[in-house]
């Protein structure tokens, strides 16, 4: 079942996941937080699944919320550290600055990021997935920037979710139930934990913007 925030003025956040099948807590942990300038949103995947995944990824979660205005290389670091002794886990995290209309996003394992565009028949650009383990082994960490126009949408997916969940994709009307509808079709199988995270840019839109935070 999928949550649908407006968690700032500019940008409406939806998320969708599910567990592993037998597993009562997920190691795949979300992440959207208001944050100086726009939303900072972060997909996390603890190595497995069960409780010793979920314990990885709820401490990088803590601390990409607790530092969110933080450049996204000295965070990954921050999670690097606080992942030291745990199964460690991959992540994709990525900061919309509603100010200067951009992306910044940074990768590391295979957690899927893609953006989606607005405009028909635009190119999707995908996250640069860099090879390693947070908490185990980081590789050198280069952010990447990105331009953004109203509509378009960061879509970010665990490895439960197959590869195809960008194709064709078009976002129109409430996030919800599309992301709802993009689990549904493109999980895997019940055997892993899966995560569907859709954020999408709406400057001007006046949306209710809240300071409460998605950390589950």
């Amino acid at each position: 079942m999928s949550s649908e925030r407006a968690l700032h003025p500019d940008v409406s956040v939806a998320l969708a996941q599910v567990n592993a099948a037998g597993e009562s807590v997920s190691g795949d942990v979300p992440v959207a937080v208001r944050c100086r300038d726009g939303l900072l949103v972060a997909a996390i995947d603890g190595l497995g699944h069960g409780a010793p995944a979920r314990e990885a990824a709820t401490r990088a979660a803590a601390v990409l919320a607790d530092g969110c205005d933080e450049p996204l290389p000295a965070l990954i670091e921050r999670c690097h550290a606080a992942l030291a002794g745990t199964r460690g886990a991959a992540l994709t995290v990525a900061r919309i600055d509603a100010r200067d209309h951009s992306l910044t996003w940074l990768g590391i394992g295979n957690v899927n990021g893609v953006l989606v565009p607005a405009v028909d028949g635009a190119a999707a650009p995908e996250a640069l997935l860099l090879a390693g383990v947070v908490g185990d082994q980081l590789p050198q960490l280069v952010p990447v920037t990105l331009p953004l126009v109203a509509g378009d949408t960061v879509l970010l997916a665990t490895d439960g979710v197959d590869d195809a969940i960008a194709d064709g994709l078009r976002v129109r009307g409430a996030l919800g139930p599309l992301a709802d509808g993009l689990l549904q079709r493109h999980r895997r199988g019940p055997s892993d934990d899966a995560l569907v995270l859709l954020a999408r840019f709406e400057p001007g839109s006046g949306a209710a913007g809240s300071t409460a935070a998605i950390l589950s």
